[in-house]
């Protein structure tokens, strides 16, 4: 039986926030349920607020219940690394967020 998910690259430009969440969130959950793998591409982000990470933190672990896995194509730099900054994402002690957002680099 071959399997029927695909690798998918899921690419998040402009500005991402509270009015138009939903959009992300649908873009994200059709990726899920059609794929395995999702690698999230956010260096074009201009503009995130917190409800961004919180999307991409909820879709990290539903992905990772379903034994699928969402991973970034580069780490957050920018307004998002903003954002993981001001709303206490970046804990040492919280490595597996850390490591997903940072890809393992110091901050």
């Amino acid at each position: 039986m071959s399997d029927e998910f695909q690798d998918s690259v899921v690419r998040f430009s402009g500005n991402v926030s509270i009015s138009n969440i939903a959009d992300a969130h649908g873009i994200l959950l059709a990726a899920l349920e059609q794929n395995n793998s999702i690698t999230i591409e956010i260096d074009d982000l201009e503009e995130v607020d917190l409800t961004f990470v919180q999307l991409i933190e909820s879709a990290r672990r539903s992905a990772a219940e379903g034994e699928r896995s969402i991973a970034l194509r580069k780490a957050a730099q920018g307004a998002v690394l903003q954002v993981l900054q001001r709303g206490g994402f970046l804990d040492p002690e919280e490595r597996d967020r850390t490591n997903f957002w940072l890809q393992g680099a110091n901050q």
